[in-house]
């Protein structure tokens, strides 16, 4: 017989509550921020791309990924850890690449400060995982 967990805000646990409001904040900043890269550029795996292509990414590992993410939180999906190490290691393999062949015309800081953030929220998500797959 199956246990039915579950869902929605009560049963997540508090540091996934704290990640949560981190990354609503996380997503609007995305958003807003996103005319900017689409008129100075941003980093993609070594080389600085405009415009529309400039958009693609952000859109996809700072938008799509947290509210996949966040969905998988709210319904306990069991997948939602590997989905935020996919988006996240994306992002973060980016800002790697970027701070060894951009940094000096981006500046470290602009690398390295969403670089931590993902990694914490990575340590967060690794750290609470069982709450997404409690049998393991």
């Amino acid at each position: 017989m199956s246990e039915t967990l579950e869902e929605g805000w009560k049963p997540i646990p508090l540091p996934l509550k704290m990640l949560s409001v981190v990354l609503v904040f996380w997503l609007f900043g995305s958003v807003m921020n996103l005319p900017n890269l689409y008129a100075n550029g941003m980093p993609l795996f070594g080389s600085i791309v405009y415009g529309i292509n400039a958009a693609v990414l952000p859109l996809l590992v700072d938008i799509v990924g947290p509210v996949l993410f966040l969905i998988a939180l709210w319904s306990r999906k069991t997948w939602a850890v590997y989905w935020a190490f996919a988006y996240n290691g994306i992002f973060i393999l980016n800002n790697i690449i970027a701070g060894f062949t951009l940094r000096e015309e981006l500046g470290l800081p602009q690398i390295l400060v969403p670089t931590i953030a993902s990694f914490i929220f990575l340590t967060v998500i690794f750290w609470k995982r069982k709450y997404f797959n409690p049998a393991h």
